[in-house]
């Protein structure tokens, strides 16, 4: 009688343990996702010396990822254009330092529980003082996985601005 108890005991033991590993996994944002505009919050922009109504572009993120290292390849379609930019980060929380025109750029990667937390902090240079600009993303996924949510914030001289983008899976 004691050994089906042993077994059982083992088995919810090993079975707590997964639970527990899988709940500590950062979550997987690889894939194909498009922007879905009816769910974001944009900031308006003004387009300088146009009256006429501008057809916003299409926006697709193309995300590569294995563990801690993510690739994120933005690209940006309106027309015949096409515009494709693409950042590495990787997701252990410590600064990733680059230099920029005028300036340096500090990118900080991490998973926070089932979310991914990304700041930039641009500093710019200029003839006679400089400017610091920051920008905190948080990336969040359905429990589906089938939409992706960057909430961002950004810091600059100007205030404080607030957007919420939201991709589908394609």
């Amino acid at each position: 009688m004691k050994r089906p108890h042993r077994i059982i005991g083992t088995m919810t033991l090993l079975l707590l343990a997964i639970g527990v590993v899988a709940a500590q996994a950062e979550p997987q944002f690889t894939g194909a996702w498009v922007l879905d505009r009816s769910q974001s919050q944009l900031p308006a922009h003004q387009h300088r010396g146009h009256d006429a109504q501008v057809d916003p572009a299409e926006v697709k993120l193309v995300v590569a990822q294995q563990g801690t290292a993510l690739k994120v390849t933005r690209t940006m379609t309106m027309g015949t254009r096409e515009h494709s930019m693409t950042d590495s980060y990787v997701a252990d929380g410590t600064d990733q330092t680059r230099q920029s025109y005028r300036g340096n750029v500090v990118t900080r990667a991490a998973f926070d529980g089932d979310r991914l937390v990304i700041t930039r902090t641009r500093t710019k240079k200029g003839d006679q003082s400089q400017a610091t600009r920051s920008q905190e993303s948080i990336w969040t996924l359905s429990p589906d996985g089938n939409v992706l949510t960057i909430d961002t914030t950004l810091h600059d001289s100007r205030g404080d601005r607030t957007m919420k983008t939201v991709y589908v899976r394609s």
